[in-house]
């Protein structure tokens, strides 16, 4: 997040009380077709995904033989393909990925990022609002599963990925189709946020973003990313890095969400420190409309990442930062 961080406060209670929609078509999408995609993809990535039906999805991580992230994706079986959800901007590297570790595996990726669009409707009344305009009931849908329909020739995939605890769903269609779904919303009463409010909604509710709180210096662990691991599936790149962090309590830093005191200039990258020691750094921040607050995620060392915590902003200034959550993006892993 630049300077720009203000969200808009309408839009912002409309995310938290209603429904907003979000154009995310940047999210990377992906087509991989053959008999081989889920078992290869079950070997390069820390989440369980070879028994998923038709319809059925979930979130899983890519990771390095470093036990490093390379991407936080989503898998969802289609019936007569899968659909694979990457961070924005992100599908080439993990087409890359998957080629890399493709030999004789039966597996062809295609990439649609292009050639379609995204639009995600979230917020408390999300479900009822793409009911009322496919007639599909997403309510009584599993998260991360998906259903598809046609609207006046206007073919659709709908994915029920939550963001964080508010309800999301995914509306996926071709680029000829987006104004048309656009202009549903629109007439709905569904107002579009923008990228600022957007992305204070996402610190608000401590979800990581790529470049910022997920990428190869980070490890699925120190992310709060442990719910979407699963210690008991066997084998995956990276997983004995993993394994080893977790039995031993290896962690060294943890993502959190702090809140700041008033009147001061937070910065990208600001250093925090604690009696003078620096133990952490802000990756992202927003400022919060109608309560007035400035808002952050960062990663903290873990001695000193505990709810509560007050640190000092090394920047010249007299402000502090308190840590208010420890992101767990998943859940709190198994227990």
């Amino acid at each position: 997040m630049g300077s720009d961080t203000s969200a808009d406060q309408n839009l912002y209670d409309a995310a938290l009380s209603s429904a907003v929609f979000y154009d995310n078509s940047k999210v990377g999408r992906l087509k991989a077709t053959g008999e081989d995609a889920l078992d290869l993809i079950n070997r390069l990535s820390t989440n369980l995904v070879l028994d998923l039906d038709a319809g059925q999805g979930t979130h899983t991580i890519l990771t390095t033989d470093r036990g490093r992230i390379l991407d936080v994706i989503n898998v969802i079986n289609t019936g007569d393909h899968f659909i694979i959800l990457t961070s924005p901007d992100q599908q080439n590297s993990v087409i890359e990925w998957l080629d890399k570790y493709t030999i004789m595996e039966d597996l062809t990726v295609e990439d649609l990022t292009e050639n379609t669009s995204m639009i995600s409707i979230m917020g408390p009344t999300s479900s009822s609002i793409v009911n009322n305009l496919t007639g599909i009931d997403v309510s009584s849908i599993p998260d991360y599963n998906c259903t598809q329909g046609v609207i006046n020739e206007h073919t659709f995939t709908l994915i029920c990925r939550p963001f964080a605890d508010l309800p999301s769903i995914d509306l996926i269609t071709s680029n000829e189709s987006k104004e048309y779904f656009i202009s549903l919303l629109s007439k709905s009463g569904t107002s579009e946020i923008d990228n600022s409010t957007f992305d204070t909604l996402r610190v608000e509710k401590s979800l990581p973003a790529y470049d910022r709180e997920l990428g190869d210096r980070y490890n699925p662990l120190e992310a709060g990313l442990i719910g979407s691991i699963n210690f008991h599936k066997g084998c995956y790149i990276g997983q004995e890095v993993i394994a080893r962090l977790d039995t031993y309590q290896k962690i060294q830093k943890r993502l959190v969400k702090v809140k700041f005191s008033d009147n001061i200039n937070v910065e990208d990258d600001c250093v925090l420190t604690k009696d003078g020691q620096e133990v952490g750094n802000i990756t992202s921040f927003g400022f919060v409309p109608g309560a007035g607050e400035t808002i952050g995620l960062g990663y903290i060392k873990n001695a000193f990442a505990e709810v509560g915590s007050r640190l000092d902003i090394s920047n010249g200034s007299e402000g502090s930062a308190e840590i208010i959550s420890i992101s767990h993006m998943f859940g709190p892993g198994e227990a």
